[in-house]
C-alpha cells in the first residue's frame, strides 16, 4: 500500500473528515445557512410590531426586499468563507487535539488534500446551495416577499459584452467562484499558521501586506521616475486599440491572480502540515 496516497484510505479518512466537521459544527453550518429563514422572520416581527395587528390582517405587511436580502447574502458569504477555515481546521495547532489529529490513520498528503476539497470546494458549494435554497423557500411560502436571490441571478450577471466599450473577462458566477477560492485558500493557511485570534490575524496580515505593496509600489515610482498621473491616461489609450482582446488579456490576468494565490497558499498550507509537530 502507498505510504503517501492510497485511494480507497484517502475515501475513508475523506468520509471520516466529514462526518467530524459537522459533527464538530452542526449548529454553526445549520445557523448560517438558514440565515434567509432568521431574517425573514426577525423582518416580519419588526414588521409586524411596527404596522400592527390590521396591517398583517390587510396583508399590506412590508417583507425583506431583495436588495436587503441581497446584501445580506454577500456579507454572510464574506464572513462564512473567512471563518470557517478555522472553525473546521484550527484545532491542528493545538497541542491535544492536533496530537490526535496527527495519528489518525492517513497520510499528511490525504489530510491536507481532504482539507483543501472541504475547505475550497465542498463546503463552500454546500453553503451557497443551501443558502439559496432557504431563500427560495422563504419566497415559496410568501408569495409576496418577491423574487428569490436565485432568481434574480441576472443582476449579478447583467453584463452584456455586446454593448460594452470594453468587455469584461469572465461573469459574475466566475468572479464568485474565484473568490472563494482565493478567500479560502488565504484563510486556510490563516488557520494553520496562527495559534490564536486566527482569523483576525489573517486579516491584519492582509492589510500590512496591502501597505507594503503600496509603499514598494511608490518607491518604483520614484525609483523610475514612472508618470504615474498620466498612467491612466495611457491605459484607456490602450485599451481603445486593443478592445478586440480586452477580454483575453483581462481573463488571462485574472486567472492568473487566481492560480498564484491558490497555488502559493496552497503550497504553504502543504508545508504547514508537513512540518506540524506536537
Amino acid at each position: 500500500m502507498n505510504k503517501t496516497f492510497d485511494i480507497k484510505r484517502f475515501g475513508k479518512y475523506f468520509a471520516y473528515d466529514i462526518k467530524s466537521i459537522w459533527k464538530e459544527n452542526s449548529i454553526f453550518l445549520l445557523v448560517w445557512c438558514l440565515l434567509p429563514v432568521f431574517i425573514y422572520l426577525v423582518y416580519m416581527f419588526f414588521s409586524l410590531v411596527g404596522g400592527g395587528l390590521q396591517t398583517f390582517i390587510s396583508g399590506e405587511l412590508s417583507r425583506p426586499p431583495i436588495a436587503l436580502r441581497g446584501g445580506l447574502f454577500a456579507t454572510a458569504a464574506i464572513l462564512f468563507i473567512m471563518v470557517f477555515p478555522s472553525k473546521a481546521f484550527g484545532f491542528i495547532t493545538e497541542k491535544a487535539k492536533g496530537s490526535s489529529w496527527l495519528m489518525l490513520p492517513a497520510s499528511r498528503f490525504e489530510k491536507y488534500l481532504s482539507m483543501m476539497l472541504i475547505c475550497l470546494v465542498l463546503v463552500p458549494l454546500a453553503f451557497f446551495l443551501t443558502y439559496l435554497l432557504s431563500d427560495a423557500l422563504v419566497c415559496l411560502l410568501d408569495g409576496k416577499c418577491g423574487g428569490s436571490i436565485f432568481s434574480s441571478w441576472s443582476i449579478i450577471n447583467n453584463i452584456d459584452p455586446s454593448e460594452e466599450d470594453i468587455k469584461l473577462g469572465g461573469n459574475g458566477l466566475w468572479f464568485i467562484v474565484s473568490w472563494v477560492l482565493q478567500t479560502s485558500s488565504v484563510f486556510l493557511l490563516g488557520a494553520l499558521l496562527f495559534k490564536k485570534s486566527k482569523v483576525l490575524k489573517t486579516i491584519l496580515s492582509l492589510f500590512v501586506i496591502s501597505m507594503l505593496l503600496s509603499i514598494l509600489m511608490v518607491a518604483v515610482v520614484k525609483v523610475f521616475h514612472i508618470d504615474f498621473p498620466n498612467m491612466g491616461t495611457r491605459f484607456v489609450e490602450w485599451a481603445k486599440n486593443h478592445a478586440d482582446n480586452l477580454d483575453f488579456w483581462f481573463n488571462f490576468w485574472a486567472n492568473f491572480e487566481l492560480a498564484f494565490i491558490v497555488i502559493g497558499c496552497g503550497l504553504w498550507s502543504w508545508f504547514r502540515v508537513k512540518k506540524i509537530q506536537h
